[in-house]
């Protein structure tokens, strides 16, 4: 931890030079490093600041950093990209935690907004998984000041607000439930995804489509194979998107298209922990849990969501149960438009606007 210390003591030390430059109040940074690529999110953030406010300057910086120690050293020169702009702007809106964000101290008019990448969290997560064996320790949370310095964070939905105040140990009043822009995405391009898929992929047409988004875990491999072992492949077509197993593609679909894009053509949508179970409620259709390592995952991570009770019937440990519930086509809509009205406040398709107007500071 000494050596911990004295990085951010001595990243402190440059970036204090930094924040002589002057603030620009009409910029705005965008930073993430859970992709190498923009994510939907920012782009239609991006586009809405383009076109509502063009004189607004807009940077981004996403970069992922590698896991190994030698990765983590040659990452070091992107801070200094990162503390420029953080030094610069008039707000930095973020996707996850980030090192400079936290352990920094910021000029007092720097604006943070932690939007996170996900609607909600059906899993544990920051400060809830603390020393839990998929969590980080309390040790390193402290020292790397994890989620620290957000101005305000976004979430899907009142519901989700303890949970995420848990997580980032943030007070409640931080947070503003005007949803993600992925909902205005799925709202409003559902229709012409669907069409854009079945063009390329006409065979699809010729069966009922299960998709299949599991979190990753590394059991994986061998529950995803009984899954797919339980289904009649003359009868239906399986997709795996997030993890897929190579042996177990029967196109190239999952590669080709985005799991928000897949979910439009699908018939019945399972996975697990994922909250992509809250982005599927939005388009209310049968929505199954395969939940064969509920007992292990509590004690290793934790769930924020008893989805047992929340979506009864709709949990399953063995993938035979849920192939026999499609085959008996009985599946009570009604529960996933409950799930999703709990977990979605804003269904207005404005939330890229809304969220916008914070970030800008009209709100």
């Amino acid at each position: 931890m000494v050596l911990y210390k004295l990085f951010i003591f001595c990243l402190n030390v440059i970036y204090f030079f930094f924040k002589f430059f002057p603030t620009n109040n009409k910029k705005i940074f965008f930073l993430s490093r859970q992709s190498n690529e923009i994510s939907l999110d920012y782009k239609m953030l991006i586009e809405e600041i383009n076109k509502s406010f063009p004189d607004y300057k807009v940077v981004t910086f996403t970069k992922m950093m590698g896991k190994t120690f030698k990765d983590k050293i040659s990452y070091i020169k992107y801070l200094f990209i990162q503390m420029y702009h953080l030094a610069t702007s008039k707000t930095c809106v973020i996707d996850g935690y980030n090192v400079t964000v936290s352990i920094l101290k910021h000029k007092k008019k720097l604006k943070i907004i932690q939007i996170w990448h996900a609607l909600g969290a059906i899993k544990k997560f920051g400060y809830q998984t603390l020393d839990k064996q998929d969590g980080t320790s309390s040790k390193m949370a402290k020292t790397m000041k994890m989620h620290k310095n957000y101005s305000l964070i976004v979430t899907g939905s009142k519901a989700m607000i303890p949970y995420f105040s848990e997580a980032f140990n943030q007070d409640k009043e931080k947070f503003i439930n005007c949803g993600l822009p992925r909902v205005d995405y799925i709202l409003k391009e559902s229709s012409k995804n669907k069409k854009k898929i079945l063009k390329k992929y006409p065979n699809l047409k010729e069966k009922k489509i299960i998709l299949y988004v599991p979190t990753f875990r590394k059991k994986e491999q061998y529950y995803t194979q009984k899954l797919y072992d339980s289904i009649d492949h003359e009868k239906y077509e399986l997709i795996i998107k997030g993890h897929p197993i190579k042996k177990l593609e029967t196109t190239n679909v999952e590669k080709e298209f985005t799991s928000l894009e897949l979910l439009s053509i699908a018939d019945y949508i399972i996975t697990d922990y994922s909250a992509i179970s809250i982005e599927a409620s939005i388009l209310e259709k049968p929505l199954y849990f395969y939940l064969y390592d509920l007992e292990e995952y509590e004690k290793t991570t934790g769930l924020n969501i008893d989805l047992k009770k929340e979506m009864p019937g709709c949990c399953f440990k063995n993938p035979k149960g849920i192939i026999k519930s499609i085959e008996e086509d009985s599946y009570d809509l009604k529960k996933v438009k409950k799930f999703k009205e709990k977990y979605i406040d804003n269904l207005t398709k404005d939330s890229t606007k809304k969220l916008v107007r914070y970030i800008v500071g009209e709100l």
